[in-house]
C-alpha cells in the first residue's frame, strides 16, 4: 500500500510543478492587465491551486479532460489539497457507481504519510525572500557581460511572493528595499525591468509600501527611467511602478510635482511606444478624475494637457484604448465646470467641437455607447453656453 500511495502522491506533486511553472510564466502579463483594469488586488494566499491531468508523451495535441462526477471541491491551499487527496482516495475506494458520500476514517499510517508529503511543498517565505536579497546584494558588481540568470530568477521569485500585502510589508522590514537602487541602475535591462516590476507588485494597493518608496528616493529614478532608459521594457515597467505608487496615494502628488512627474507623463503620452501611450494616458485620466484636486487640474491645464489631448484626438488611426482615455481626460478636467479647462477647450484653433463630432460618429459605428456618452457630455459642458451666446 505504501509504495502505491507514494506513486500517486509523486504524480500529484509533478502535476502541481507543471501548473506552477505555467502560472509563473504568465504572472507578469496578468499583473499588468489587472492594473490597467483597476481590479482589486488579490492576495497570493487566495489563489486556488489547479491540478493538471497527465500528458500523453506520444502526442503533442492537447487532451480534452471530461469532468468527473461528484468530484471533491477544488483545493485553495495546502490544507485543502490534503483534504482533496483524502476525499479522492476515499471515493476511489468506494467505487464510481456508489452514491454513498460518507467518509471512512483514514488510518494513521496513510494520514502521516500524506502530511509529510504535502508538508514538503511548504516553504518559509521569509527565508526565501532573504535568499533572494542575498543573491541580489552583489548586483552592483555585475559587469555588462556577466551572466544575470541567477539574479533574474531571484527577482521573479520575489515578485511571486510579494503580491500579498503582509509579505510585501515584511519584505521591507527585512531590508528588501535595499536591492532596488543597485538593480534599477544595473547595466542589464533584464534586471532593471524586473526590479521595476517587483516595485509595482509591492506598491499596488499597499499604502505602507507606497510611502516607503516615496521616502527612499526611488521615485525620481523610476521617473527618469520612463524618460531615458534605452530599453523599451524597462520604460514600460517603470511607468507601471510609478502608476502603482501614485494611485490612491495623495502624498504622491507632491512628489510628482517636485520631480516634474507630470511632464514625464505628457512626454510618455507622445511616445512612439504604444504601451507607454496607453499607460500614461490611463494614469493621467485617473489623476484628472480625482475629487477635490483643482490645483492639480490647473497645473495640468497650464502644462498644455488639453492642447495635447485634443491634438492627439484629431490624429486619425489612434488605438481605441488611447482615444478613450484622452476623452476621459478631457471629461475629468472639465468636471464641475472647471473654468480654466473649459476656456482652454473652447479655443477655436483646437477644433475640439468638430473632433468630438467625428469621434461620436466613429464610436457609434463601434457600438461604444459609453464613450459616445462621454463625447456628448463634453459637447454639452464645453459648447452649450457658447452656442447659446452666439444665438443671442
Amino acid at each position: 500500500m505504501g509504495a502505491a500511495l507514494t506513486t500517486k502522491v509523486t504524480e500529484k506533486m509533478e502535476r502541481l510543478s507543471l501548473v506552477k511553472n505555467y502560472f509563473s510564466s504568465q504572472r507578469s502579463d496578468m499583473r499588468e492587465r489587472r492594473d490597467e483594469q483597476e481590479q482589486p488586488h488579490a492576495s497570493s494566499s487566495a489563489r486556488p491551486l489547479s491540478i493538471e491531468g497527465p500528458r500523453n508523451s506520444n502526442s503533442t495535441e492537447s487532451q480534452v479532460l471530461e469532468p468527473i462526477p461528484n468530484q471533491p471541491r477544488q483545493p485553495r491551499n495546502l490544507q485543502g489539497l490534503l483534504r482533496f487527496a483524502a476525499e479522492t482516495a476515499n471515493s476511489q475506494v468506494q467505487g464510481p457507481t456508489t452514491n454513498d458520500t460518507r467518509f471512512n476514517p483514514m488510518d494513521e499510517e496513510r494520514r502521516q504519510f500524506l502530511e509529510e508529503a504535502f508538508s514538503s511543498l511548504c516553504c518559509n517565505v521569509v527565508e526565501e525572500l532573504q535568499k533572494g536579497i542575498k543573491i541580489l546584494s552583489n548586483v552592483i558588481d555585475l559587469g555588462p557581460e556577466d551572466d544575470t540568470s541567477q539574479h533574474e530568477t531571484a527577482l521573479e521569485r520575489i515578485a511571486d511572493y510579494v503580491d500579498n500585502t503582509d509579505i510585501a510589508n515584511d519584505f521591507y522590514k527585512i531590508g528588501g528595499f535595499s536591492i532596488f537602487g543597485p538593480c534599477l541602475n544595473s547595466p542589464h535591462s533584464s534586471i532593471r525591468w524586473r526590479a521595476a516590476d517587483v516595485i509595482a507588485e509591492l506598491a499596488q494597493n499597499n499604502p505602507f509600501c507606497q510611502d516607503r518608496f516615496l521616502e527612499t528616493g526611488l521615485f525620481p529614478i523610476l521617473l527618469n527611467m520612463i524618460d531615458t532608459d534605452p530599453a523599451e521594457a524597462a520604460r514600460i515597467k517603470a511607468l507601471y511602478a510609478v502608476s502603482c505608487i501614485v494611485r490612491e496615494n495623495h502624498m504622491s502628488l507632491k512628489y510628482m510635482d517636485i520631480n516634474d512627474g507630470y511632464s514625464v507623463l505628457l512626454r510618455a503620452m507622445q511616445s512612439s511606444v504604444k504601451k507607454l501611450q496607453i499607460k500614461s494616458a490611463f494614469l493621467l485620466c485617473s489623476l484628472c478624475n480625482k475629487e477635490n484636486i483643482d490645483d492639480l487640474k490647473l497645473t495640468l491645464v497650464n502644462m498644455g494637457l488639453v492642447e495635447q489631448a485634443t491634438g492627439l484626438l484629431a490624429i486619425g488611426g489612434l488605438l481605441p484604448e488611447i482615444r478613450d482615455q484622452l476623452l476621459n481626460i478631457l471629461d475629468g478636467l472639465t468636471n464641475n465646470d472647471f473654468l480654466p479647462a473649459l476656456k482652454e477647450c473652447r479655443r477655436p484653433e483646437l477644433y475640439l467641437k468638430s473632433t468630438l463630432e467625428r469621434c461620436i460618429k466613429d464610436l457609434k459605428e463601434e457600438e461604444n455607447s459609453d464613450q459616445v456618452d462621454v463625447c456628448c457630455r463634453l459637447l454639452n459642458k464645453v459648447f452649450s453656453e457658447q452656442d447659446a451666446n452666439e444665438e443671442r
